[in-house]
């Protein structure tokens, strides 16, 4: 995990993403990600993050992906918690924990909207 100051320092990187000019592929699934995905990527190296997440809608064809939210959340001993829900308020879909994850943020949180995943800033 970087410092408190890094982290600061994507986080508000990744605000600059505003809407798409690209969409990228996600293999062995029918979604895509923006380029403010493509920006978490490159900041954080999970890709693992993106396409594990495909790959598990992609065998749940029964959620319904209107809209949903992909929560990832890194623990001191780099252990890791990702949930992926309906709404804020409503119960996990999905949950893993991750015995060891070099993510390079504490928490992070995008939405996953009609095969399409998109940062906060990008709705």
């Amino acid at each position: 995990m970087k410092t408190e100051q890094e982290q600061s320092e994507i986080i508000s990187e990744l605000k600059n993403n505003y809407g798409t000019e690209n969409y990228y592929k996600i293999p062995l699934s029918e979604m895509v990600y923006t380029d403010g995905i493509n920006d978490l990527i490159n900041k954080c190296k999970c890709y693992w993050l993106i396409s594990d997440t495909a790959i598990y809608l992609s065998q749940n064809p029964n959620i319904n992906k209107e809209f949903l939210i992909l929560s990832i959340k890194v623990n001191e001993n780099n252990t890791a918690e990702i949930t992926l829900k309906e709404d804020s308020n409503e119960p996990n879909l999905y949950y893993k924990k991750i015995e060891y994850t070099d993510f390079a943020l504490k928490e992070y949180e995008f939405y996953i909207i009609n095969e399409v995943m998109l940062l906060k800033s990008e709705y």
